[in-house]
């Protein structure tokens, strides 16, 4: 299903602002805080901070873009097979090390698995991608502990209906509580050619 698989990797040490507005097409269960902390205080606040949290995701036009730049939702969920699938996803909680320095480096594992309608695993888990960089901007920037990411694959899928499911780890999470992966269900749609 995976024969021809197409990442691209671009991650951004921010959110898109403008794209946080598309709808989230599969909420995942979020690890709650541990307690309060003081947002001036980076690492005390990224120890008591939820798990990632998935601000907006949605398949994208890879080429065209909104106001500001920002990704858009594909006017369709229909694809031929091995077509590409583009997607956006934006997240918040993403954990950073070392924590409160500028260049602090955040890391994001991408795994992938094709499922029917219903639900029912097609495909086992592929690991798709880590997702590496150093921040760019301040401790004290509102947006210091978010990141967005696109990325594309072509699943070779016969006509039909199809889950993709993304799964997304954040790999600088010391507390395993807080490191439990998070999952975004794409819908796709294959016609008969």
């Amino acid at each position: 299903m995976f024969k021809s698989v197409l990442v691209f990797l671009l991650a951004a040490a921010f959110a898109d602002p403008l794209a946080a507005q598309a709808p989230i097409l599969s909420v995942p269960s979020q690890v709650p805080a541990t307690g309060n902390a003081e947002r001036a205080d980076p690492a005390a606040w990224q120890a008591a901070m939820p798990s990632l949290e998935i601000v907006a995701a949605f398949i994208a036009e890879k080429e065209e873009r909104g106001e500001g730049g920002a990704h858009i939702p594909r006017a369709t969920s229909e694809f031929a097979s091995g077509e590409e699938v583009y997607f956006y996803v934006s997240m918040a909680n993403v954990a950073r090390d070392p924590v409160g320095e500028l260049d602090a480096r955040f890391s994001i594992a991408l795994r992938a698995q094709v499922r029917n309608e219903t639900g029912e695993v097609l495909s086992p888990w592929l690991d798709i991608h880590r997702y590496e960089g150093d921040m760019t901007m301040s401790p004290d920037d509102p947006e210091y502990f978010q990141n967005w990411i696109t990325g594309g694959l072509a699943p070779e899928l016969p006509p039909g209906r199809y889950q993709l499911v993304l799964e997304f780890t954040d790999m600088q999470r010391r507390e395993d509580r807080a490191r439990v992966p998070v999952e975004v269900v794409l819908d796709l749609v294959y016609p008969e050619p």
